[in-house]
């Protein structure tokens, strides 16, 4: 099967997603942080009884807190977060995440059901494992640039 029919035919809810980050909206940037960092996750998302309200990115943190004068740590997520970010159903294929990530340049998509309640947060790190999973001789034979050539096999 080709990589292009595994993404169209595999739906998110298939994947192995880690359990996401959800937070409050007045929870203070520092606990939002430190609850990323102690999960290991490179998103929070921002919500009300289950349902979504916006998106904390390790990119929202770069762009919108490192190197500012503002006060910091203490301000609320919502203050720092993306509103309304772009959403996904675990029912959606692969092929749609792909797309969407590729169009609005996002490395994190959030899972909504059809009354906006979050279900869950797809990263394209789940994307990439899951190809791997499903063509590792492809994706580890894959040289470490497109262009290049090998005249001889590597190794013994």
């Amino acid at each position: 099967m080709s990589v292009e029919l595994t993404l169209r035919e595999t739906k998110i809810r298939h994947l192995q997603l880690k359990e996401m980050v959800c937070v409050a909206p007045e929870t203070s940037l520092g606990d939002t942080i430190s609850t990323m960092q102690r999960r290991r996750n490179g998103c929070a998302l921002v919500a009300v009884d289950s349902n979504l309200l916006g998106i904390f990115t390790e990119r929202d943190l770069i762009r919108k807190v490192v190197g500012r004068s503002q006060p910091g740590l203490e301000r609320p997520i919502r203050d720092l977060m993306t509103p309304e970010p772009a959403v996904l159903s675990p029912d959606d294929s692969l092929l749609d995440a792909v797309r969407l990530m590729n169009e609005g340049g996002y490395r994190h998509i959030p899972l909504v059901d059809s009354a906006n309640r979050v279900c869950d947060c797809l990263s394209v790190i789940n994307i990439v494992d899951y190809l791997l999973e499903c063509y590792p001789q492809e994706v580890l034979a894959l040289p470490p640039r497109p262009d290049q050539n090998f005249s001889e096999p590597d190794g013994a």
